[in-house]
């Protein structure tokens, strides 16, 4: 279920969000959920800071995986639709999408920017750390 709550973004200084953010300052987000039936490690928080962008907070990976990247649906009723109505969403922002084990610092948070992919997070009924070698989900969460 969502609901709103306030939480402490660690963003970067050069991160560009709609309005301007600094470091350890509070904005109000929209929690999603906590990614479940996960593997590798996986494990966060996933909020909508907006419209464009999602947060996964306390993220971790343990970085064995291959292939993986942040993959949204906004098409589907359950897990096996969505992964196949999955859409692959670059990180780091900017990015061709290279796979999240070979650009992930592992600084304990992801920015997920939307606007690459032309999907608003209203429209997103499920988020996967998803495998493409293996062809499944290392992590998820239901909007």
């Amino acid at each position: 279920m969502l609901f709103e709550t306030v939480v402490t973004l660690l963003l970067p200084l050069s991160l560009a969000l709609p309005q301007p953010q600094q470091a350890g300052n509070k904005v109000e987000v929209e929690f999603v959920g906590d990614l479940i039936e996960t593997d590798h490690g996986v494990g966060g928080k996933v909020y909508i800071l907006d419209q464009d962008t999602l947060v996964i907070d306390e993220f971790s990976f343990d970085n064995d995986g291959f292939g993986v990247y942040i993959n949204v649906a906004t098409k589907g009723r359950n897990k096996n639709a969505w992964a196949r109505n999955r859409i692959d969403v670059p990180y780091p922002s900017g990015t061709q999408g290279e796979p999240i084990e070979k650009l992930y610092k592992g600084d304990g948070q992801l920015i997920i920017d939307l606007k690459q992919v032309g999907v608003k997070a209203s429209n997103i009924k499920w988020l996967s750390v998803w495998c493409t070698v293996f062809e499944q989900s290392f992590g998820h969460v239901v909007f």
